[in-house]
């Protein structure tokens, strides 16, 4: 039974519309969607613009006049229960630090949105802050998924690349500086993230990723590692990092570097959960099986192949998006199909198809 002395606030991101054919009171949640309707007496319904964090429980039976209370205190609790009503003060009472927290404000208002508890928001939040995050390859792609990040309240972050950054990125790259222009790619993203967000531990690394690489010396206290390196291709750098998560139990995000960034949706792999980078590469040589490649009548592609920012921007929030859902509920993330899509520009499409873990793999197959 609720406390009667609970003061119900009617949160500021729920609009509520009441339906007088079937007496059916409608609660939309504006930044989700998501709407909740119910059937309830008008006498329920007179209460809401009351529910104003001024009045108590106790004192909205009251005004109720001869209605039963156990109705009353059972349908703010189930409002309470659903994160439409709290108490006014929710905000100021979380346990973060007061600079990050109002920052972070109206993220953390959606992730109540979605959890319906002030307890799980908080829990989402202080995870995103703590975990480390590694970022290989600081390009069209990886540059935007950094700066979402730090937008997002992660403030553990490394950066890896070797390559530098060159006049032609400006039409790609975040927040591209041309004082930056012949810097290393890490290196430069170091100083845009630390004026982002200043609190940042970010660290920089000038290397490239290969069989010579020692991932361990780079990754050993990291919790998510993101690959974004697509030299000499991203299958290649993916299997790599994936054997590697594989074995040291990380997460690995496999960005949308495929086909020229051109809007590809990448994949997570949760460790023995997804499917990992081997089971993707052995679903390609199946489904491809009889597909020959003919030698390019041009050697050097590097400059021909085009690209769009927007493209880019919408493969790196995909990511993005992909590591909250993660953070939010992993076991509705982990129950959602494993696989990559590609957004088609001509007719807003999405091509998109499934992979499952392979039994058979020598990495993960069980």
């Amino acid at each position: 039974m609720i406390d009667l002395n609970f003061k119900p606030y009617l949160r500021d991101g729920v609009d509520v519309y009441i339906n007088d054919k079937d007496k059916t009171v409608v609660f939309v949640f504006l930044s989700t969607r998501e709407r909740i309707q119910l059937n309830v007496e008008d006498y329920l319904v007179k209460l809401l613009p009351h529910m104003d964090g001024v009045h108590t429980t106790y004192d909205l039976v009251n005004m109720a006049g001869e209605y039963n209370k156990s109705r009353i205190t059972k349908f703010i609790s189930y409002l309470k229960n659903k994160g439409i009503v709290v108490n006014a003060d929710w905000f100021e009472k979380l346990e973060l630090d007061g600079n990050y927290k109002a920052r972070l404000e109206k993220q953390i208002f959606f992730l109540l949105d979605m959890t319906s508890s002030i307890e799980k928001t908080l829990h989402i939040q202080k995870k995103i802050k703590n975990t480390t995050v590694a970022i290989f390859g600081l390009g069209a792609i990886g540059s935007w998924i950094l700066v979402e990040l730090l937008q997002m309240g992660f403030e553990k972050i490394k950066l890896l690349d070797y390559d530098q950054v060159e006049g032609s990125d400006i039409n790609r790259h975040a927040f591209f500086i041309t004082d930056n222009i012949g810097l290393n790619k890490a290196e430069a993203y170091k100083k845009i993230a630390k004026k982002i967000t200043p609190d940042a531990i970010i660290n920089s690394h000038d290397i490239q990723l290969n069989t010579e690489c020692d991932l361990d010396t780079y990754l050993n206290d990291v919790d998510l590692v993101i690959n974004c390196a697509d030299e000499p291709y991203i299958g290649y750098t993916s299997i790599n990092l994936s054997r590697y998560a594989l074995r040291k139990k990380k997460l690995l995000f496999v960005a949308g570097g495929f086909d020229a960034h051109l809007a590809s949706l990448g994949e997570m792999i949760v460790p023995f959960k997804t499917p990992c980078s081997d089971c993707y590469n052995n679903y390609f040589k199946e489904s491809l099986k009889g597909w020959k490649p003919i030698k390019h009548a041009v050697t050097d592609r590097d400059k021909g192949i085009g690209g769009l920012i927007s493209l880019s921007i919408l493969s790196s929030s995909n990511a993005a998006l992909s590591i909250l859902q993660y953070f939010v509920d992993l076991e509705r993330f982990l129950s959602s199909p494993s696989g990559r899509g590609e957004f088609k520009f001509n007719d807003y499409s999405i091509d998109s198809f499934t992979v499952k873990r392979d039994i058979n793999c020598e990495v993960c197959g069980v």
